[in-house]
């Protein structure tokens, strides 16, 4: 077998999440609790935000829901917008362990579920994205994890056998429904090391 294709997340992957920051925003923005907004968020955010991330609604329409749910329809949607981005901060331990992967020579995709504000503006802060053989985003195939039609888009659309991926994610359903798919699969949990130990003792020359 030749090289294994490595498959990355993005959002506690690659670079980490901070969703109580967001909801702060939010709050802060809006001029509510923090406990409003995580009402709202919970009865909400959830099956819409799949909606999103499968390109069934747009971002606009999703912050347009989201902002009527917390009762402040008025809220600028450039506002909104801004509270929907500060969720994320980089991850250069992450970033390095990518390029190590592709720099040794190793087909690298990204297969995240996102949308297009968050994923444009991770593009412009994480500059190893540009070094990446393919990118697999949610929106744009219509399918969003863990659909098992998103795996099965990705190995069809890159020719690969699944067999010969492995896949690094931070939520146990998707990293299930990988191995589901015969790719191999590890859970991140915040540790580095564990996921470049996965990655060696599967082949990954790095």
């Amino acid at each position: 077998m030749g090289r294994p294709a490595v498959f990355f997340d993005l959002g506690d992957v690659l670079v980490h999440l901070r969703l109580e920051r967001g909801l702060q925003r939010f709050a802060d923005l809006a001029r509510c609790t923090l406990a409003e907004v995580r009402d709202a968020a919970s009865v909400y955010h959830g099956e819409q935000a799949h909606r999103c991330y499968a390109g069934e609604i747009s971002t606009e329409a999703f912050l347009r829901g989201l902002t009527a749910r917390l009762g402040c329809p008025e809220l600028a949607p450039a506002l909104a917008v801004e509270a929907w981005c500060d969720i994320f901060d980089l991850w250069p331990e992450m970033e390095s362990l990518a390029a190590e992967v592709i720099e040794a020579g190793h087909p690298t995709y990204l297969l995240s579920n996102t949308e297009p504000v968050h994923f444009e503006l991770l593009r412009k802060q994480i500059p190893v994205l540009g070094r990446f053989t393919d990118l697999h985003l949610s929106y744009e195939v219509r399918a969003a994890k863990p659909d098992p039609r998103f795996y099965r888009l990705a190995l069809e659309r890159f020719s690969l056998p699944a067999s010969s991926c492995l896949f690094v994610d931070d939520r146990e359903e998707n990293v299930e429904a990988a191995r589901r798919e015969g790719i191999g699969a590890v859970l991140h949990r915040g540790d580095v090391d564990e996921v470049r130990a996965f990655l060696r003792e599967n082949g990954v020359r790095i």
